[in-house]
């Protein structure tokens, strides 16, 4: 049945792109492909970013956590735990370093 429906497309398919121009052929399989490569794009940026908890986890007051970047020294410090991942920066994971603070 696959090959009855294809073999109808294709032909429909030369039927316009000998008669008309090949661009109204070629033009919606362009589109669909890009289509299907931005839904996958976005896809994997929602995916990424989920995270199990639920809820953030705020960071104690009696501890520091800073990522860097080993690449080019890049600090950043975290205020609010939104996933167990570390970020990424200059292409690669950043180094995570905790430092408890003095409570006096």
């Amino acid at each position: 049945m696959r090959w009855i429906i294809a073999s109808v497309v294709l032909l429909f398919a030369a039927l316009i792109g000998s008669n008309i121009g090949w661009r109204f052929v070629f033009a919606p399989v362009l589109a669909w492909m890009l289509l299907k490569w931005m839904i996958a794009s976005l896809r994997v940026l929602y995916t990424d970013t989920k995270y199990g908890g639920g809820e953030s986890l705020a960071v104690s007051p009696n501890e520091r956590t800073v990522f860097w970047c080993e690449e080019c020294g890049t600090e950043v410090q975290l205020v609010v735990r939104g996933t167990q991942r570390a970020p990424s920066h200059c292409g690669q994971r950043m180094n995570e370093r905790t430092e408890l603070l003095d409570e006096a």
